[in-house]
């Protein structure tokens, strides 16, 4: 077995620079985990409105609340239906995330303007039903996103190259000889 030959004295000063440079890129790397982790937990800084305190005056009222949460699950499903339909560009499926927050914070918008989360007082029963409505278009969402998630990861870079190519073969048909 052979002997391991001692540390040349004159590099410490080096290896020390090196243990410093390694333990400071371990420290800022956690820092920004840490960092990233808690704006996503706090939801990046906005806060909810308080939640309304009066009643919804009129039948009326709720009928507007129930048009709102239709055209939102409209919406929704026009966006889902509409993401296989849009592949040019880049990130093909960057739509769909830019849209998706958005289209969550109306959800919650609606639901404090509608007080949908209040079980008790005047139409109690018919704003259970829309919440019930909300929770179940929610989790279509979560299932829309989710698969896009999943498409995008496994045949994302498929959809890309068949957009490019029919592209290509755009440009082509149009160009004269």
């Amino acid at each position: 077995m052979r002997a391991v030959p001692p540390r040349d004295p004159k590099l410490r000063p080096y290896r020390m620079a090196a243990w410093v440079f390694y333990f400071l890129a371990i420290a800022v790397g956690v820092g920004f985990l840490v960092t990233s982790v808690v704006k996503t937990l706090r939801g990046r800084g906005r806060r909810a409105p308080p939640a309304a305190t009066s009643a919804l005056p009129t039948r009326a009222t709720l009928r507007v609340c129930m048009d709102d949460l239709d055209s939102l699950n409209l919406e929704q499903n026009q966006r889902a239906w509409a993401v296989g339909s849009s592949f040019d560009g880049t990130s093909p499926l960057a739509a769909w995330r830019d849209w998706s927050p958005r289209w969550e914070e109306k959800v919650g918008d609606l639901s404090d303007r509608c007080r949908l989360d209040v079980t008790t007082g005047e139409w109690a029963e018919e704003r259970g039903d829309m919440a019930a409505a909300r929770d179940a278009m929610l989790a279509l969402h979560r299932a829309y996103s989710a698969q896009v998630n999943r498409f995008a990861e496994e045949q994302g870079e498929l959809a890309r190259a068949a957009a490019e190519a029919l592209r290509n073969a755009r440009e082509a048909a149009r160009s004269e000889r």
